[in-house]
Parts: structure tokens; C-alpha cells; sequence
């Protein structure tokens, strides 16, 4: 039987997951590490605190049952789907592992599957993705392959379906995206397969009608790898990006400049965008949050003006003028003052604006809207005349009202 190698297995070590699958196996039950921490360690890019998934034949409820005995916390995240969430300390640090039931599918639509539990480890492999994900390991390091291709596909650097790529596909449009992830992430300068792509591209259709928020997680995790302007060309190149992200990218350049300059998966994806009006599409394709989709629309319709960066600093924050920079950047501007703008952004601390009511109260104001008024105008004022003192602020306040 084939070993995981300890040096890349602080994980398997660690004392927390040796404790819980002693807990697990015992009395004819088996429970496996499975998943991305095997499949990681295999290709030597895990590490210590790698998030370490587990594969059980015992049913949900045997598995919360025996982990309430042993006073290990529990929480039941998709015991619908056979999923039990443990939780252990490493110190103030919590541990979280997933402890998932066997299972086969009953049925399946493009986006959600009907399970049933079984004590087969060959069925659970087969409802699996890629090979490379249906590898699983004992406590010991064992290693199991049922579907005796995961392991050589790990030393080919191959990424390749379980069984056939468009019955995979047709049980989860998602896994699409899922294919170019662990390509460009895992194998990022091998060839995509041919027969895959042909599979990926039929599902460009119902891959628009799969929701926003896992074509968002998706594409975001995609914006973070290192070849992300990569991932994004060949899904252009497949057809798949419009039905993904709602809009069709005129010029990749930007992607690839910035990637160096920010790991930023949002804003990585903005450099993609042509418009502010493609801004909104995106946002609403991928259902963005309110937070991510102020932070898009605002940066593509206001370009950072490079005349009056502390007043945009103030205003919209540091991140909006890093944001811009950084795009500008991207885009092929070369203004030496955008670098001193990401510079100030760096270490931006807001002043506060010294007027208060008490004060305007004592100049001869009353509460009201003229007040409210006035307070914006001078705000505005001190903002433009560089933050003067306080005295100056009452100065100019009181200026103001002698006027009238």
C-alpha cells in the first residue's frame, strides 16, 4: 500500500486528528482523511494547518453520538447530506473537520444531488469529482485509491474527471469552474484535455442558470491563483466566461498587471471589467453583497482624481483610492503620483473632523437642518483647505454666520 509521506503531513500528525479518528474507527467502523488535504500532500503544496476533511461508514448520528461522548463539540452543517462538523482546540485556535457519511447519489439535476448512505468506499469514490479528489488515508498514512487512478493522475499532474467528464458535469454544472480551478491551480502549465473542454463548453448554457452565489465562490477563488489571468483567458477562450460572470471581457492586460501588484480576488476580477455599466451586470450575475457591489460601481465610475487624493482619501477611504490606483496602474497609466497615492493609502489614518454641535450651539446656531447644513459645508471647506485647527474651523464658522 502506498504512504503518505510525513514530511508534508503536519495535518495527519497533528495530535487533534489522530485523537478524532481514534474516536471515529474502532468497533467495524473506518474513517479516512479524504479529499484536498490527501490530494495536497501528494503534490507536496500542503501544510500544517491544512483543512482536513474525513469520510466515515458510520451513519450521522453514530458519528455525532460518538463524539459526544468523547466531549468533542458537534455541530450537524448538512446532516441532510451526511456532514458533521467536529471541533477541536489547538489552543485559543479552533480546529473545524468535517466528517462526511458514505454516499451515493440517488439523483441528481445540474445543481443539486439526493443522496443516500452506503458502506461502500468504491460508491463514495465514484460520486466524486476528480481522481485526484477520491483519494483517502488511515491514521497511519495509508492510502486508498478506489478508483486506482487518483494517484498515478497525481504524478502525471493530470486533473481529470472521475469516469466520464459530461456525466460529472450534468450532476453539477458547477464542477465546470471546479475544473479550471484545480487545473490552472494544481497543473497550471500542462494543456487542458481536449475531450474535457468539449464536455466544459456544453455546459455554458446551464451554467447561466446556476446561482450567483456559487458562481461567485467559485470565480472568486479563481481570481486568487497565482495564474489567474491564465483561468480567465481560457474560460474566454471556451466560451464559458459570459455565461459565468454575465459580461465578455474586452482586454485581459489589466488581469495580468495586477496580479503582482494584489491578491485581491475582487479586485482582480474588476480588472476584467470594460465599464461601469459591466460593473453592475457582474455584480448582479454573480450576487455580489451590497459591500462588494459599492466597492466595484464606485471604483469603475470614479477614477481616482490625482489632484485631490487626501480628499478622496477622506471621503471614500483608503481602499477605494488603492483600488484606483492600482487599476490605473493595471490599465497602463504611468502618473508617478498614482504610486505616492498607494503610498498614502498604505498608512492612512482618517482625521477627525474637529466641529461638534456644542460648538455651532455656542456660535448662535439652533438644532435643526440649517445646522446640519452647515456642518456639511464646512466639513467640505476643511477637507479642500487641508485640515486646518480647530480654531481656524470656528473662525470660518463664524465668518460664515456673520454673513448670514
Amino acid at each position: 500500500m502506498a504512504q503518505l509521506e510525513k514530511t508534508y503531513c503536519g495535518w495527519l500528525e497533528r495530535r487533534q486528528t489522530q485523537h478524532l479518528l481514534q474516536v471515529l474507527n474502532g468497533d467495524g467502523a473506518t474513517t479516512r482523511c479524504v479529499g484536498g488535504c490527501v490530494r495536497d500532500t501528494l503534490m507536496a503544496v500542503s501544510h500544517d494547518d491544512t483543512e482536513v476533511d474525513m469520510a466515515t461508514d458510520l451513519p450521522p448520528q453514530e458519528v455525532m453520538a460518538r463524539l459526544k461522548k468523547a466531549e468533542i463539540k458537534c455541530v450537524p452543517t448538512g446532516i441532510k447530506h451526511g456532514t458533521v462538523s467536529a471541533i477541536l482546540y489547538e489552543g485559543d485556535k479552533a480546529l473545524v473537520y468535517e466528517i462526511t457519511t458514505l454516499r451515493v447519489d440517488v439523483k441528481t439535476d445540474g445543481r443539486h444531488a439526493e443522496v443516500a448512505f452506503t458502506e461502500d468506499w468504491h460508491g463514495d469514490a465514484a460520486r466524486r469529482d476528480f481522481t485526484i479528489n477520491a483519494l483517502y488515508a488511515d491514521a497511519d498514512g495509508t492510502l486508498h485509491d478506489p478508483t486506482e487512478q487518483g494517484i498515478a493522475d497525481i504524478k502525471a499532474e493530470r486533473v481529470r474527471f472521475i469516469g466520464d467528464a459530461q456525466a460529472r458535469i450534468e450532476e453539477d454544472y458547477l464542477r465546470v469552474l471546479r475544473y479550471f480551478r484545480f487545473h490552472f491551480r494544481l497543473t497550471p502549465d500542462a494543456a487542458l484535455d481536449a475531450d474535457t473542454l468539449v464536455a466544459c463548453r456544453a455546459a455554458a448554457a446551464p451554467l447561466r442558470g446556476l446561482s450567483g452565489e456559487r458562481k461567485q465562490q467559485e470565480m472568486l477563488k479563481i481570481m486568487a491563483l497565482p495564474g489567474a489571468d491564465k483561468a480567465a483567458r481560457a474560460l474566454q477562450s471556451a466560451d464559458l466566461l459570459r455565461p459565468v460572470i454575465g459580461i465578455e471581457p474586452i482586454d485581459f492586460a489589466p488581469l495580468s498587471a495586477i496580479l503582482a501588484a494584489s491578491e485581491d480576488p475582487l479586485l482582480r476580477l474588476m480588472a476584467l471589467l470594460p465599464s461601469a455599466d459591466a460593473a453592475q451586470v457582474m455584480a448582479t450575475t454573480l450576487r455580489l453583497s451590497k459591500k462588494q457591489t459599492m466597492r466595484l460601481i464606485k471604483t469603475m465610475q470614479m477614477p481616482l482624481d490625482l489632484a485631490a487624493v487626501p480628499k478622496v482619501l477622506y471621503f471614500d477611504g483608503a481602499e477605494a483610492v488603492a483600488d484606483r490606483a492600482l487599476l490605473a496602474k493595471a490599465s497602463g497609466q504611468t502618473d508617478p503620483r498614482l504610486d505616492e497615492a498607494l503610498v498614502l493609502a498604505e498608512t492612512y489614518r482618517r482625521p477627525k473632523f474637529p466641529l461638534t454641535g456644542t460648538m455651532m450651539q455656542k456660535a448662535g446656531m439652533s438644532d435643526g437642518p440649517a445646522m446640519g447644513q452647515m456642518a456639511l459645508a464646512l466639513e467640505q471647506w476643511w477637507v479642500a483647505e487641508g485640515f486646518p485647527d480647530i480654531a481656524a474651523v470656528e473662525a470660518e464658522l463664524k465668518k460664515r454666520l456673520a454673513k448670514g
